[in-house]
C-alpha cells in the first residue's frame, strides 16, 4: 500500500511537468513598445501584434490586433484575468485541434517601468508556425 501512494505521488509530479503548450516566449516591455509575431499556417501568413499602453491600480492595459482585428483587454497579475487567448486557426475535426495564444501578464517593474508578458503557444497538431519579429 506504501508504494501505491509513492506511485501515486510521484506520476502527479510528473504530470504538473507536462506543459500544455507547444512554445513559449517570455518578452520585458515598456509602454507601447510593440511585440509583432509572424504567424505562418496552412499557407497564409499573418502578424500578431500587441503593447500595453497604461498601467495603472495593479492593473495593465494590453492592446492586440490579428487578422484585421483589435481588442484591449485589462490584465492584472494573480487574478482569472491575467492573461487573453487569441484563436489563430479554425479547428480541423474537433475543437481540441484549434491552436491558439495565450498572452499571460506576469509581473510589472516598477522601478523600471516594463511589463513582463509570456506568450504561449498551444497547437496539439503543429498547425502553426511563429517567428518573432521583435528582437526580444
Amino acid at each position: 500500500m506504501k508504494y501505491f501512494f509513492v506511485f501515486l505521488i510521484v506520476s502527479g509530479l510528473s504530470f504538473l511537468d507536462a506543459a500544455p503548450w507547444r512554445e513559449a516566449k517570455s518578452f520585458i516591455l515598456k509602454k507601447d513598445e510593440l511585440v509583432k509575431v509572424l504567424v505562418k499556417s496552412e499557407g497564409q501568413e499573418r502578424i500578431l501584434n500587441f503593447r500595453w499602453t497604461l498601467y495603472t491600480d495593479k492593473a495593465l492595459i494590453v492592446h492586440e490586433s490579428f487578422d484585421r482585428y483589435v481588442g484591449q483587454h485589462v490584465l492584472y497579475v494573480g487574478h482569472t484575468n491575467q492573461s487573453f487567448r487569441k484563436v489563430l486557426l479554425s479547428a480541423n475535426r474537433t475543437q481540441r485541434d484549434v491552436p491558439y495564444v495565450i498572452v499571460v501578464f506576469k509581473k510589472f517593474d516598477e522601478a523600471n517601468a516594463t511589463a513582463q508578458m509570456d506568450l504561449l503557444l498551444v497547437d496539439k497538431e503543429n498547425r502553426i508556425v511563429l517567428d518573432y519579429l521583435t528582437k526580444k
